[in-house]
């Protein structure tokens, strides 16, 4: 049986990347045919975010839980790196942040491992750094294989980058169905929010739309599911327009779904977004979304106008004003939850989870 790792920066942190990466790896345990790890650089916390198989066991390369960011910080790790690849016969080492290739690459030269780099954000948002920049070129260039999020990235990577074979696009996977009410009326006059809190979630944005919102209804209530550097801005907000009762900050919270049953509206303001689980989640459970149209993952997920709004970046009065027709007008909330399973099919875990297959055993080949 093959020997398959999953690395990451830090497992337990409870991004979409890691939720996604777990999702995937319980996958491929359960279905028996490979031996599957988790390697972290840290762990910072006791226990990761989301449900990871007991049949899947974690390491980490440094002691301690404090995270060392992508740079120079990383080479000293390179000998423990390629230390454990040894050790544990690892076959497959899948790196689910482009950044973790600068480490496996190089570490795994000379070994049977092969080294899959998982790209989580898009094209690019790799360019945005001189950093990334280089490791993306550097990734096209010599990891055994690449995976992409969606066509669009697929073609970017084969044209700007000329990494012409082994590689493809594959979804990231609705994990389960959900048994949520389907009819507007049976929801709360709720809107939610799901993410980190900070600009690449485009919160500054939403902190100028939910006074408008919020006061022209006061029977409606915005919750924020996540936690940031910008949790200060929608607490100032919340604090001058007098909506203590209204606005929810909670944190980080590891049932979304709990809060997707219960909500009539799912909004988001992304500068960027590579695929958007929030979105497909908050599909899965009968939630209209509205997002801003950003690469690359709403438009494949939200059918503009049957299930959804897609706005054109970034137009605040447009998104306002869409929030306010989805918020006022029940029919068409009503019709927008009937369509939400428009397009989902191809989000199945279990035909994502055979190309993963058909993947892994052709670089095993």
């Amino acid at each position: 049986m093959k020997n398959i790792c999953f690395f990451s920066g830090d497992i337990t942190r409870p991004g979409g990347t890691e939720r996604v990466s777990t999702i995937i790896a319980n996958g491929l345990a359960a279905a028996g045919n490979y031996r599957i790890c988790f390697l972290s650089i840290v762990e910072g916390r006791q226990e990761p975010s989301f449900f990871l198989s007991p049949d899947i066991p974690r390491y980490r390369l440094k002691d301690g839980g404090k995270w060392i960011s992508p740079g120079p910080g990383y080479l000293p790790l390179l000998p423990a790196l390629r230390r454990f690849i040894k050790k544990h016969r690892i076959d497959v080492i899948i790196d689910i942040d482009l950044v973790l290739d600068i480490l496996s690459i190089p570490a795994a030269f000379g070994t049977p491992a092969k080294v899959l780099a998982w790209e989580h954000f898009h094209y690019y948002y790799e360019q945005e750094s001189l950093y990334r920049r280089i490791i993306a070129a550097f990734s096209a260039r010599f990891a055994d294989y690449m995976v992409v999020l969606t066509p669009q990235d697929l073609r970017n990577y084969q044209e700007k980058l000329k990494r012409r074979d082994r590689i493809d696009y594959i979804f990231n996977p609705l994990e389960s169905s959900f048994d949520c009410p389907t009819s507007a009326d049976s929801r709360e006059k709720m809107i939610l929010t799901v993410g980190r809190l900070n600009s690449f979630k485009g919160i500054d944005l939403l902190a100028q739309i939910v006074p408008k919102v919020l006061q022209a209804h006061a029977d409606w209530k915005w919750y924020f599911l996540g936690e940031g550097e910008y949790r200060g801005i929608l607490e100032d907000v919340r604090s001058r327009c007098r909506l203590e009762d209204r606005l929810i900050l909670t944190g980080v919270v590891n049932h979304v779904e709990d809060y997707l049953k219960r909500t009539s509206l799912c909004v988001l303001a992304s500068r960027t977004e590579p695929f958007g689980m929030c979105i497909l989640e908050a599909k899965a459970c009968g939630v209209p979304c509205v997002s801003f149209d950003v690469p690359y993952g709403p438009s494949i997920i939200i059918e503009d106008g049957q299930n959804g709004f897609l706005i054109p970046p970034f137009d605040l009065n447009r998104m306002a004003e869409k929030i306010l027709l989805l918020m006022e007008d029940t029919a068409l909330r009503e019709r927008f939850i009937q369509n939400t399973g428009l397009g989902m099919e191809k989000f199945r875990l279990e035909p994502i989870l055979k190309k993963w297959e058909e993947l892994l055993d052709s670089m095993l080949s």
